[in-house]
């Protein structure tokens, strides 16, 4: 223990003695922790962090799929079925997205809400804080309303006032009694969740198998079943239900996947890229601080025979050369967590409030456990080396005059080469990983959306059927809605339509042509379709390609029209005009109207800029009303400025009818490439940081061989060697040591490159334009970063370094 503390007091002595280096190594170590730190926090409490439900890795959620649609929602009579005859799951729950109004109080208020049945919370593992769960006899046809409030709002709209539980609430016209409030630490990760409600109530409007409402299924596994086991489970269920329903159920079939990992599978490849680049960015930061260790240890050769003359063993030495490098090590990653804390909050404010677990990502414990491993790992890491150099240098090798060109001298100007050429290659695979990541980002910015998003705002809004019970109530409603927004100042044009694009939501039906032949059930095509008003088009922009647009004449009590994108024309009429052609959604058992093509639109994108382009087909809202709109405004001025007149104009026409997520267009479509923005700007920044620190390191170990090779150099120009032959032997050395890198960090290429795919749109993981731009950009700064110590190889006197030596 003694000799341990007299190694630490000495290694604190050589680090005041040698402030320079110690600032450059403190602050290059604490720039690779923190931006680990700081990506490990998020991809502790995104990726690691048990989610907040008890056992939560028997948690699955369940879907219908098709051959045409995977993401299908649940059939009522369908989740029924899989909750009776199945063998896997202790429960079986129902969970279904619902917009909610909440009136009486102050002023309305739009709400996120849930339809479950009554075990769902059960199902989690979640009590509530204040009140009791729902019960079976709330989960019924005919029960008294009743509700759950979520934390969120009952602190913001109640105060916390425990008072709430028995209150009579009014949801969307009906009076709802508060049995409940979750606790604060629940969380739902699949929307807003203000207020949770049973479904049993509803269930009478939820009997048709073939209408998939929006309900998906959460369950638990017994203990001891595997997900493959429930799997088998319920495929034997779909078949039977096929066999038993093979009008509606023909083709589907259960998708199954584990909770935690359905809600980051859009996240986890991006959390998994920049991990991987922070690593380098590390690695890169302790090649840097290795190589100055062995320059160090190189001035400090004397002093170190001199201690072995005098008795200290080689594993004395050894753990000298690691306390010391340790202790950088620390000092690094204390620095580092307070950068980590700082990168933290940047990240934050960085990435979309969309992304999944984003509000738990802090510097818990945790977090601070890995820092402080990473340090002491990250000093052993680049101490190790050379601390093994200095114990083996032979004591009167090092005594001598002239060691400096020492066989140990070129074991470390090696060694000190081989970390420059992986500081190359590592760089290199980071530049490659940020310009593939900017020419997606350029790519997918000269997407066109398919409308025009200037000047463009919208705002949710949903009409509750307490309020208005039929179509003729809906259609009255948006005729004096539309007639108040027009004539809002600044308005020139305004409509109603669900869904929005590029909100990445869709409602999907199937559908067959007049002109084939009716297809095979479970073989239907399928289309995604929007029910908007006549000024619709023109207020988003969306051009016409042929035929006309809706007008007033296209009635409830006119023939059923609709308009097509040009993928649903070019896929089912390539060779004739769609305009007049007939189309169908339904069943044929039980088929809709045959509905007439009247004109072909701009394909628009409704997933992300970067989403395959599906069919898409329009019906008039005054032929197919919907209770859940969105009103979109084109105004001549900010439409930051129009809230106020929108809530009033809404307000005017119905008092009770709160708007939601008032936003531009133009936000959305920034919003639809935040992820793709976000990596690019990590990876960059990292990318960057690489860079430089690969340059620092070629400068430095030019640097430290000029310096071991000023007796040759003198030796040279003496020899006649002209001022220029040094200069391009050192730029070579560099230029040399750079092209290595690069060569083995092309190889490594593939691999880095196969994990971001996922990240990449419109460029293949090889492109060669960016291959070749990130090498000439890596050999030019390797060139730049050999200039200096090349001017000073060349200003060496002959006669002062020959007789020096």
């Amino acid at each position: 223990m003694d000799s341990l503390l007299q190694d630490l007091r000495f290694a604190i002595r050589m680090l005041v003695k040698n402030p320079g280096f110690s600032a450059v190594a403190v602050l290059t170590l604490a720039l690779g922790i923190g931006a680990n730190t700081a990506i490990f926090s998020a991809v502790n409490a995104v990726l690691l962090r048990p989610l907040p439900y008890a056992d939560p890795h028997r948690l699955v959620l369940l879907n219908e799929e098709t051959k045409q649609l995977s993401g299908m929602s649940v059939a009522w009579p369908n989740y029924v079925d899989w909750r009776d005859q199945n063998r896997s799951f202790e429960r079986l729950s129902a969970v279904q997205p619902a917009q909610i109004n909440l009136t009486g109080l102050d002023r309305p208020q739009h709400l996120g809400g849930w339809n479950v049945t009554h075990d769902f919370f059960q199902a989690l593992g979640v009590r509530p804080l204040l009140g009791r769960d729902f019960l079976a006899e709330d989960d019924r046809p005919g029960a008294h309303p009743v509700a759950l409030l979520g934390y969120g709002l009952y602190q913001r709209q109640f105060g916390g006032d425990p008072t709430v539980v028995g209150r009579t609430l009014t949801l969307n016209g009906t009076p709802c009694t508060v049995v409940g409030v979750l606790p604060a630490s629940f969380r739902f990760y699949y929307g807003e969740a203000d207020v949770f409600r049973p479904i049993g109530p509803m269930a009478g409007m939820l009997q048709e198998r073939n209408d998939h409402p929006g309900i998906y299924v959460l369950g638990r596994l017994r203990p001891g079943a595997t997900l493959d086991a429930a799997r088998a489970d319920m495929d034997t269920i779909a078949v039977r239900l096929e066999r038993a329903y093979p009008k509606t159920n023909s083709g589907n079939r259960v998708a199954l996947a584990l909770l935690e990992q359905s809600i980051v599978q859009g996240i986890q490849p991006v959390l998994l890229v920049l991990s991987a680049a922070v690593g380098f960015v590390l690695l890169i930061a302790c090649a840097n601080v290795a190589g100055l260790l062995l320059a160090r240890a190189s001035a400090r050769s004397r002093e170190i025979a001199i201690r072995r003359a005098l008795g200290a063993g080689r594993r004395r030495l050894l753990r000298q050369v690691l306390t010391e490098s340790s202790l950088l090590g620390l000092i690094g990653g204390a620095l580092g967590l307070v950068l980590a804390a700082w990168l933290t909050d940047v990240l934050l404010a960085l990435v979309p409030a969309s992304v999944p677990r984003i509000d738990d990502v802090r510097l818990d414990a945790p977090v601070l456990a890995f820092t402080l491993l990473l340090s002491l790992l990250t000093g052993l890491l680049f101490g190790l080396v050379p601390a093994w150099q200095s114990g083996r240098a032979g004591v009167a090798e090092s005594l001598k005059e002239g060691s400096r060109g020492s066989s140990a001298g070129r074991r470390q100007q090696r060694f000190r080469s081989l970390l420059v050429v992986s500081e190359v290659a590592l760089s290199l695979l980071l530049l490659i990983g940020a310009g593939l990541v900017a020419r997606s980002f350029l790519r997918l910015r000269d997407v066109d959306p398919g409308f025009r998003p200037d000047h463009v705002v919208s705002a949710q809004l949903s009409l509750p059927q307490a309020a208005y019970p039929d179509d003729t109530a809906v259609r009255r409603f948006a005729d004096r809605l539309l007639e108040r927004a027009a004539g809002l100042p600044g308005v020139t044009a305004a409509a109603l339509v669900n869904p929005l694009p590029l909100s990445f939501e869709g409602w999907q039906t199937n559908f067959w042509t007049e002109d084939r032949a009716v297809p095979a059930h479970g073989e239907f095509p399928n289309s995604d379709y929007h029910v908007v008003t006549g000024d619709y088009f023109r207020t988003m922009g969306i051009r016409l390609v042929r035929g006309r647009l809706f007008t007033d004449a296209d009635s409830e009590t006119a023939p059923p029209v609709t308009l097509i994108n040009e993928t649903l024309a070019r896929r089912f009429w390539p060779d004739r005009d769609p305009v007049g052609q007939r189309m169908r959604t339904g069943s044929p058992e039980d088929p809709g109207p045959w509905i007439t093509v009247v004109g072909v639109v701009a394909d628009v994108k409704q997933y992300g800029l970067d989403s395959e382009q599906k069919t898409q087909f329009y019906r008039p809202l005054r032929q197919l009303p919907l209770r859940t709109l969105t009103l979109v405004l084109r105004t001549s001025v900010e439409p930051a400025g129009l809230t106020t007149g929108l809530r009033d104009a809404v307000a005017a026409v119905d008092a009770d009818l709160p708007i939601d997520s008032v936003r531009s267009m133009g936000q959305l479509l920034s919003d639809a490439s935040a992820p793709k923005r976000l990596s690019l700007l990590l990876l960059g920044s990292f990318a960057v940081t690489a860079l430089l620190l690969a340059a620092v390191g070629i400068y430095g170990v030019l640097a430290f061989s000029v310096a071991q090779r000023t007796q040759e150099i003198g030796i040279r120009m003496a020899l006649g060697a002209r001022r220029r032959d040094v200069q391009w032997m050192v730029l070579g050395q560099g230029l040399r040591l750079a092209l290595v890198g690069v060569a083995v960090g092309l190889a490594a290429a593939p691999a880095l490159t196969r994990l971001m795919t996922g990240l990449l749109f419109g460029v293949s993981p090889t492109d060669p334009a960016t291959l070749a731009t990130v090498c000439a950009l890596l050999i030019a700064v390797a060139g730049l970063a050999s200039l200096v110590p090349a001017h000073r190889a060349s200003r060496v006197d002959p006669m002062i370094s020959l007789r020096s030596e």
